[in-house]
């Protein structure tokens, strides 16, 4: 008998292919254009609360995103994310294409998690052309982690991690969707946000 977690997972199973894309991307899209215009007048919760809580869903879309945005890329470029079940033999290590794994069982119901993403991404991508993405990568990594672990009501604020996070997101738009992005997260106070794809 399948536990509840299995029998919830089963409802969001999918063996993803290169068509899905798209559909990472766009949503991905969504999170960080969400996370660069929310405003303290978007969160309804007590005024007290409201910036911590417009912050908190600011980086916990960021983190969101970021995984999204890897997972189209991957698959955009012909690499699957679904983990392979065990004890398969002859499976490749990840990353690895979906030709490689034609034949092999993989799980449908797990997929390559965002550390992993990022830490292979030098093995479909131009090592050199990552130049100053991972660190914008690992940072939205930590934003989401965090945001989905703990609260603290207040923490050292470095707006440097948004300028890197954007700075990564710029990189990897033009390098793997040919597009020009322009994107600022508008967290400090009078910071003009913006979320442009040419």
């Amino acid at each position: 008998m399948p536990t509840v977690e299995q029998e919830i997972k089963q409802q969001f199973a999918r063996l993803f292919v290169a068509q899905d894309a798209s559909l990472f991307k766009r949503m991905a899209d969504y999170y960080y254009e969400r996370a660069a215009f929310l405003r303290n007048a978007d969160i309804e919760i007590s005024q007290r609360l409201k910036l911590l809580a417009r912050n908190c869903q600011k980086r916990l879309f960021i983190g969101i995103g970021t995984e999204l945005l890897l997972k189209a890329i991957y698959l955009s470029r012909g690499f699957s994310i679904n983990k392979i079940e065990k004890g398969q033999p002859g499976a490749p290590a990840f990353p690895f294409t979906f030709r490689q794994v034609a034949g092999i069982k993989q799980a449908n119901d797990q997929t390559y998690m965002l550390n992993e993403l990022i830490q292979k991404l030098d093995q479909i991508l131009t090592p050199a052309s990552l130049h100053n993405v991972t660190r914008g990568l690992q940072i939205a990594k930590v934003f989401r982690n965090k945001e989905g672990h703990v609260v603290l009501p207040t923490h050292n604020f470095d707006s440097s991690n948004y300028r890197d996070i954007e700075s990564a997101l710029v990189t990897l738009y033009s390098l793997c969707f040919r597009e020009t992005l322009v994107v600022r997260f508008s967290v400090a106070s009078g910071e003009k946000a913006a979320w442009r794809i040419r």
